[in-house]
């Protein structure tokens, strides 16, 4: 760099004390509103004959806790298999790791590494009686949610309010089919 830099500032505006005397018209904003009363709505403006506002509405008197009908099956009915699965999992990899157990209780391994594989079968039997549970459960529990969550949206709608009669006949009703299922 040269030792004559010199960085100039920029030029200052220059004031017309002329014009200040004169009446300066005043400019408007392009998005102020005028005085009148304006209402704003996120309903688009235009032709509204073929607007249906209740095609998916539900009535707030039917909502069970804040959700639509659609929503609660679907969120009972994965809640529910997710349950089922996980305790399905948790039991029939108990029992698969004991049936191991009692099918190979005269063979034990004598080495390490027969030790090694031992185990390592039986935890693969474990993990594979857990998930073949798991999915019967998750079937069976998911199914149970889903048969509570209809009738009870039926009986919603059939009487016109959500109250506790409604889920104590569902539930009543959804017991009962399974014992019957079940014996």
């Amino acid at each position: 760099m040269s030792q004559n830099t010199h960085i100039a500032a920029p030029p200052t505006p220059q004031v017309d004390t002329a014009l200040a005397s004169t009446s300066v018209p005043t400019i408007t904003h392009p998005l102020s509103v005028p005085s009148e009363d304006y209402t704003f709505s996120n309903v688009p403006q235009g032709d509204m004959a073929n607007y249906d506002q209740t095609e998916h509405y539900e009535e707030p008197a039917l909502l069970r806790a804040g959700l639509a009908t659609k929503p609660r099956l679907v969120l009972m009915t994965s809640i529910g298999s997710f349950w089922g699965f996980s305790i399905g999992a948790y039991l029939g990899g108990r029992q698969s790791g004991l049936q191991y157990l009692a099918e190979n209780a005269h063979k034990l391994p004598t080495t390490v590494q027969g030790w090694y594989f031992y185990h390592k079968t039986k935890n693969y039997r474990m993990m594979l009686g857990g998930v073949k549970r798991g999915v019967r459960f998750a079937g069976k529990t998911g199914g149970l949610c889903l048969l509570y969550g209809s009738l009870e949206a039926a009986l919603d709608d059939m009487r016109g309010e959500a109250d506790v009669m409604n889920s104590v006949a569902a539930g009543v009703t959804t017991g009962t089919v399974f014992s019957a299922l079940s014996k």
